[in-house]
């Protein structure tokens, strides 16, 4: 047998935990994985046993079913996002590779967030985890720097290679191997000097472990497999699965060593001992890059790709204006964060960030505009927080105009969690109606179209906060007129129930910071951000209370892992 089928073979060994059917299946981690799995042998997919006995729980995902105890049925084995895969070899090994990016994307079917737990291995996938583990693992027996991070011994000691692979695949499995487990590795690190053949025996038993483990499920899945079932009809996850879970969701990659430290004293029991841990991953670089990346993800930092003004009706505006904008935005969020701050902060700060290209957008003269990407205050008489921003107002905008209806729709469905059909097909081509008032303004415009029949229920929601941000242009530069004629930015708007007046967006701002359907809003993209799922109803009562005024994003963070949901799971067992 050749060396990669050998190795394919141990993990085949490997790949169905107590009680739990492996992940990936054969056609892509070789035959033999298939025969002693269990699984048909087809391409690569996660799989797709029903994880609660209904017909809800797809392939490697979330089950829809649920109660009201706030812990719905996920599946027992979340696959690695290709930023957390990259991530955790960059951990594992002290290296800077990122193998990831050579991955095939991942289909995200409609969840908002990267941290999908329905992530699965298909046929493109499968043979690029394979690729990426045997060049790690020649990686890591050809430089010496990453063989003494790996190896803790020198391979001369007795007993080095059992300590290798017993430290290695803690780190690896993100908990202690079982004794079967040890034994394999051992079994399989010997096969070294006649699969390899290298001339070095010791570093062609670490190759193989390392390639190995590195296809593992235990590896590419974050697998929880605790079973005992409290009096509330929850399982809690042990401390090792916390440590994962925890690590993953604050800071993306695998649990740092203090996390490691916890779990072994079985110290991740009660929300208070979550909550010391959350305070630890929390004070670091990777941990704030992580909430930067949630607030990118919920807001749509990617529509800034979008923005392309008209260069003879914006010549000033920097070529780099894409790169700027989502620099300053991401540079913004990272402020807020950083200073305590949370939502109300970032919806009505009195600052931004811009370099010499933005900072003219801003109103700020070419002699006073920093050279580099820098805090600048705001006109408190013309802008504060995000929504006011050149980066959210210009990727909200066409090349000459200004786009309400997605402005006012980023609004709704994005800070306020609102249901808002997509239009039907066509609608864009919808000719305006013939009237005999002349159309001065954009406003104007899109009052007459959205007006029709079938229009007006949904655009009764999205216009307002639309209309209100008409005091920018498409580049996001303030503007007092349109075409001559003065901008109509007043309107109504039901927030929490109730019609809210304003003359501008100052006014529309502060009542969405204050309103608790925007907090609640806010929380729940938290919960789904961290759970890889979206919500559902037993989580209503978690997200309620999340929503308090005055939570900074690091206390929000810190609640959200302490709830029930983040804690346990429910019993949906995988068959085999």
């Amino acid at each position: 047998m050749s060396r990669t089928g050998r190795v394919l073979a141990y993990i085949a060994l490997l790949a169905a935990p107590s009680g739990c059917q492996s992940p990936v299946k054969g056609g892509e981690l070789g035959d033999a994985n298939a025969a002693s799995s269990g699984t048909n042998g087809s391409s690569g997919g996660a799989s797709s046993g029903n994880t609660d006995g209904s017909d809800g729980a797809s392939s490697g995902g979330a089950s829809t079913g649920g109660d009201a105890t706030g812990a719905e049925g996920v599946t027992r084995v979340a696959r690695l996002t290709h930023d957390q895969y990259d991530a955790t070899v960059q951990d594992l090994f002290g290296i800077t590779d990122s193998p990831a990016t050579a991955f095939a994307p991942d289909a995200l079917n409609g969840f908002g967030f990267e941290t999908s737990i329905d992530l699965q291995v298909d046929a493109r996938l499968g043979p690029q985890y394979r690729a990426a583990a045997e060049a790690l693992a020649e990686r890591v027996v050809s430089d010496g720097e990453v063989f003494a991070e790996v190896v803790p011994c020198s391979g001369d000691e007795a007993g080095c290679a059992e300590q290798f692979i017993a430290e290695f695949g803690q780190r690896a499995f993100r908990r202690p191997l079982t004794t079967d487990e040890q034994a394999a590795f051992e079994a399989l690190f010997g096969e070294g000097p006649t699969l390899v053949m290298s001339g070095d025996a010791f570093r062609d038993g670490v190759r193989l472990v390392v390639e190995a483990m590195l296809q593992s499920p235990q590896f590419l899945y974050r697998t929880e497999l605790s079973n005992d079932v409290s009096d509330t009809g929850l399982i809690a996850l042990s401390s090792w699965e916390l440590a994962t879970r925890l690590s993953y969701f604050v800071q993306g990659t695998m649990p740092s060593e203090d996390l490691f430290e916890r779990a072994s004293r079985d110290e991740l029991r009660t929300p208070e001992q979550v909550a010391s841990a959350v305070e630890v991953l929390l004070d670091s670089e990777r941990a704030t890059a992580q909430l930067v990346s949630f607030h990118a993800q919920a807001w749509d930092f990617n529509r800034f790709s979008v923005i392309a003004p008209d260069r003879d009706e914006f010549p000033t505006v920097p070529e780099n204006i894409v790169t700027a904008a989502r620099s300053a935005s991401e540079r913004f969020v990272r402020e807020v964060i950083e200073s305590g701050g949370g939502l109300t902060e970032l919806l009505t700060a009195p600052y931004a960030f811009a370099d010499a290209g933005l900072a003219p957008l801003y109103g700020i003269a070419a002699g006073d505009a920093p050279s580099s990407m820098s805090r600048i205050d705001l006109n408190a008489d013309e802008r504060k927080g995000f929504l006011m921003q050149v980066g959210f107002l210009a990727s909200h905008s066409y090349a000459v105009d200004t786009d309400p209806i997605h402005r006012g729709l980023f609004v709704v469905r994005r800070l306020l969690c609102r249901d808002i059909d997509d239009p039907p097909p066509g609608a864009s081509m919808t000719p305006l109606p013939e009237t005999d008032e002349p159309l001065e303004t954009t406003r104007e415009e899109i009052e007459l179209l959205t007006g029709q029949a079938g229009c007006f229920q949904c655009h009764v929601q999205i216009n307002p906060p639309g209309f209100a941000l008409e005091g920018f242009d498409a580049v996001g530069q303030v503007r007092s007129t349109e075409n001559g004629v003065r901008v109509d930015t007043s309107g109504t708007m039901e927030i929490d129930d109730v019609d809210i007046d304003f003359t501008g967006p100052m006014d529309l701002i502060d009542a969405l910071a204050a309103s608790q359907e925007a907090r609640a809003c806010y929380a729940s993209k938290w919960l789904e951000f961290s759970y890889g799922r979206a919500l559902a109803a037993g989580d209503e009562a978690a997200a309620a209370e999340l929503a308090e005024s005055g939570l900074s994003v690091r206390e929000l963070v810190g609640r959200v892992s302490a709830t029930e949901a983040f804690m346990h799971r429910r019993p949906n067992q995988v068959e085999p």
